[in-house]
């Protein structure tokens, strides 16, 4: 701990990606404590990466849901948190752990957020519906050739089924397309859902095809919340 002109600067035992142990800076605030890392997570990613670029569609979106996990705020590429004074500890805690997982986002190249992209969906579909009612790879009965037109998942609710396709680039937009087309040529009664992993990567037209074939939609994985609450609404019929 030592007294630097930018505050009070702790050395947490946390490791960043360079190797070096991270750096807090603590100064008074109204009732409590600012703590902040005086902009160098941001910096230390510049290094590497262009911002502008590595910050946006589907990183922009979990770069916010990592700040808001973890109780932090961001103002002009300074990364901070303040707190209560009797809650210094945890305040130095959430900003290192914090900082941590925004570091990884570098290593978020477009091929690995595709590749996990499956797991992901995978997961809060199971987390959502349970993994009783959730059927990967569906093969809908009654359907013409349906081993042809799967589905990616389908959720079994106590009225029509919710099919949920991921959607993570164009090639896989319009293979959605075709399936509900398909599905909705010979009658099948259903609910559809489409879970992108970052619509701004999807060209606009076949944005509008899909969002003509499918009940509803949802921008990115990264919204997990918004996912669960849609399946759960479906559950819930």
């Amino acid at each position: 701990m030592q007294q630097r002109s930018a505050g009070i600067a702790v050395s947490l035992p946390i490791v960043g990606r360079d190797g070096d142990h991270l750096t807090a800076y603590v100064n008074e605030a109204t009732g409590g404590w600012r703590i902040s890392d005086m902009g160098a997570t941001l910096m230390r990613l510049s290094y590497e990466n262009d911002l502008a670029k590595l910050l946006s569609g589907s990183r922009d979106r979990l770069y916010k849901t990592v700040l808001k996990e973890a109780g932090l705020d961001e103002d002009d590429g300074e990364i901070y948190i303040e707190v209560p004074a009797a809650e210094l500890t945890r305040g130095l805690f959430a900003l290192g752990q914090g900082v941590t997982r925004i570091e990884d986002l570098g290593l978020w190249t477009r091929s690995r957020v595709e590749s996990t992209f499956q797991d992901d969906l995978r997961g809060v579909v199971i987390e959502a519906a349970g993994t009783d009612r959730v059927i990967e790879n569906y093969e809908v009965p009654g359907i013409p050739s349906a081993e042809n037109y799967l589905v990616d998942f389908c959720v079994r609710t106590y009225r029509e089924p919710l099919y949920i396709f991921g959607v993570q680039n164009r090639d896989r937009a319009r293979l959605a397309t075709i399936i509900l087309q398909h599905l909705n040529q010979h009658k099948h009664r259903f609910n559809s859902m489409i879970v992108y992993a970052d619509i701004e990567e999807i060209p606009s037209v076949d944005q509008r095809r899909l969002m003509l074939a499918a009940n509803d939609a949802v921008p990115s994985i990264v919204e997990r919340e918004t996912i669960i609450a849609k399946i759960s609404h479906r559950l819930a019929e």
